[in-house]
């Protein structure tokens, strides 16, 4: 009785350890299978107002809005699926509570300083609709310029989930 207690008690701590882990390998760098396709991190411009938290990261959620940017980026709102929830901070209540998720030299720019870093990139990220739930992969970074909201900036790969 004593073997199935223990094997019991085993089997639930190896459970709970592999729920940790499936929790944390979304966020974290690396292990999920990250990485900078195409160098597009090279083409952010005046990449000093990003203030990296992590490498890269995956999240999923709702897109509540897109907005085309004057420095060619395409500004999603993502409404972060539960398990994201931390993802965001308080400025983030500038974006209504959404975490920002840019595409980078998606569409026409006008912004002089942003027309350089895009030369050389051809964005090959599809622009996902309002409404639509996807997920997206790319470095987990705070906005210097924008109070310090957190962004997903640039994105590295956009799905539909």
């Amino acid at each position: 009785m004593l073997v199935v207690i223990v094997l019991v008690l085993v089997v639930a701590v190896a459970a709970v350890a592999a729920g940790v882990y499936y929790y944390r390998a979304p966020g974290s760098s690396g292990s999920n299978g990250c990485s900078d396709p195409d160098d597009i991190s090279s083409h952010v411009y005046n990449p000093y107002r990003l203030q990296q938290v992590q490498s890269c990261i995956t999240a999923s959620g709702t897109v509540d809005n897109v907005l085309s940017e004057n420095d060619g980026d395409y500004h999603i709102r993502l409404k972060l699926d539960a398990q994201y929830s931390n993802l965001t901070n308080s400025g983030n209540q500038q974006q209504y509570g959404d975490l920002v998720v840019e595409v980078i030299c998606a569409t026409t720019i006008t912004q002089a300083d942003a027309v350089g870093p895009c030369q050389g990139y051809t964005n090959k990220i599809q622009i996902p609709s309002i409404g639509q739930h996807i997920t997206v992969t790319g470095p987990y970074v705070l906005d210097t310029d924008h109070s310090y909201w957190a962004e997903i900036h640039p994105v590295y790969t956009l799905g539909e989930s």
